[in-house]
């Protein structure tokens, strides 16, 4: 039997969170749960974004998902971020997991997900949809030494920073007003197909997260915000320390401005800075600031920390599916068409 997850279920819950991911998995953390899959601005008050499986009064498989208004072109469409996948090995093969995502489906436009297995791939080319490859993981190296005695090897190539005048404010903040909706408004068309960054939804995913001290960081003329990025910074290890640059929202004009303060601020509180993201966005501009794209220098810099998880493979890819089959494939196949970053889905939490 297929169903939302009920209050009555959660002990049950557990239990299969036990069994499936042990009792380290951030899934076992009720603050994680609480905000991924309750607290979500475009959730209804009374759900959770969680479907489960039954036999025998028993969960035995398990999807999360995470609703979101996408931008769509000039449009706006109900997304679903398909995420925590899972069935028990005895119940493997009966196709559960497309069942799942089937019935979840029923109330979006998209659906999505960003990191999925060989298995999830299946289930989505099952329904129609398509994968579309790795994002690109641009990264600067702060301190060379640092990370060659991490990595036991030496980096062939300098990093060439050009210099720029700082002519604009960046500043962190814990609250967002009627200038963040002006901005937002005003730069939305850059990026033809993306999360709507709506107030409400980044208060929820950076602002008021649970867990995570995510760095608001906004780039300001006067009054007026001409960009923000969202900083997370992994410096608890004592080997290597990292800064995600999570999101990245600018006017076009404003690039080489933001990234250099970006790096600016980043300087002493880590070893390199990574940022993941969909097609050429500011590719020029991280470039002229000493971003290389890893996907050619295959570096092994790890992607996942807290703890460090050498064998966590490093790409991130995105598959998705169009279910009202209602844009060109062309459209939706054009990676400069989308623009995703890590903190979409659950690519960036806590552990």
């Amino acid at each position: 039997m297929i169903q939302q997850l009920k209050k009555e279920d959660m002990k049950n819950l557990e239990k299969f969170y036990d069994q499936t991911y042990g009792s380290l998995h951030i899934l076992k953390n009720n603050l994680h749960i609480k905000w991924q899959f309750k607290k979500n601005p475009f959730l209804k008050k009374d759900k959770t974004s969680i479907i489960v499986y039954k036999h025998n009064g028993k969960i035995i498989s398990h999807l999360g998902f995470i609703p979101v208004k996408l931008k769509f072109f000039n449009s706006i469409k109900k997304g679903v971020w398909h995420v925590s996948f899972f069935t028990l090995n005895k119940f493997r093969g009966k196709g559960l997991g497309l069942k799942l995502v089937k019935f979840s489906n029923k109330s979006f436009d998209f659906a999505m997900v960003l990191s999925g297995s060989e298995g999830t791939e299946n289930i989505y080319h099952h329904i129609g949809g398509h994968t579309m490859g790795n994002l690109k993981r641009h990264i600067n190296i702060l301190e060379k030494e640092k990370v060659e005695k991490y990595l036991k090897k030496k980096i062939s190539f300098q990093r060439k920073i050009t210099k720029t005048e700082k002519k604009y404010k960046l500043k962190r903040i814990k609250l967002l007003n009627s200038r963040y909706d002006k901005f937002w408004n005003d730069v939305r068309e850059r990026y033809p197909i993306t999360t709507e960054r709506t107030r409400k939804y980044m208060t929820w995913r950076f602002l008021k997260h649970p867990l995570v001290d995510y760095h608001f960081l906004v780039l300001e003329n006067e009054k007026n915000i001409i960009g923000f990025s969202i900083i997370r910074f992994e410096n608890k290890n004592k080997k290597i320390k990292a800064a995600r640059i999570v999101d990245l929202i600018v006017k076009k004009e404003f690039e080489d401005e933001l990234i250099s303060s970006i790096l600016d601020y980043c300087k002493k509180k880590c070893h390199f800075v990574d940022f993941f993201c969909t097609g050429n966005f500011y590719s020029t501009a991280l470039k002229k600031f000493g971003f290389f794209n890893n996907r050619y220098k295959n570096l092994k810099i790890p992607t996942v920390f807290n703890p460090i998880d050498t064998n966590r493979r490093p790409e991130i890819n995105f598959l998705y599916a169009d279910l009202l089959k209602s844009t060109k494939n062309d459209i939706l196949a054009n990676e400069n068409n989308w623009y995703l970053v890590k903190s979409d889905s659950d690519q960036d939490r806590a552990y």
